[in-house]
């Protein structure tokens, strides 16, 4: 399964697959990279499709959203499925990744 992207401007959003494996997030990582290295001051990562997110793909979303916070920009998780933000919960993160709407 692929990462699906829409940018427009200074803002990116990265559609994840339904299982989120390590393989997909290393091609986030490369992804996010990119975005950043384009300009994008705003990282949207939609966990909707979601039902999976290993510890790779967690550690991608933290580091990354503690890189662009430093810059004065922004990482968070867009949307979550009820497995996903369970996940999230449960480890801690969820108030902190997640966008709050």
């Amino acid at each position: 399964m692929t990462i699906s992207k829409q940018a427009n401007r200074d803002e990116c959003e990265f559609i994840l697959p339904k299982r989120v494996d390590g393989a997909v997030a290393d091609q986030l990582e490369v992804d996010v990279l990119k975005a950043i290295n384009e300009g994008s001051t705003r990282i949207l990562i939609n966990l909707a499709e979601a039902d999976f997110l290993c510890s790779a793909g967690i550690r991608v979303i933290l580091q990354y959203h503690r890189k662009m916070k430093g810059l004065g920009k922004s990482l968070l998780v867009s949307r979550t499925s009820p497995e996903i933000d369970q996940v999230l919960e449960l480890t801690g993160f969820r108030n902190q990744i997640v966008e709050k709407i």
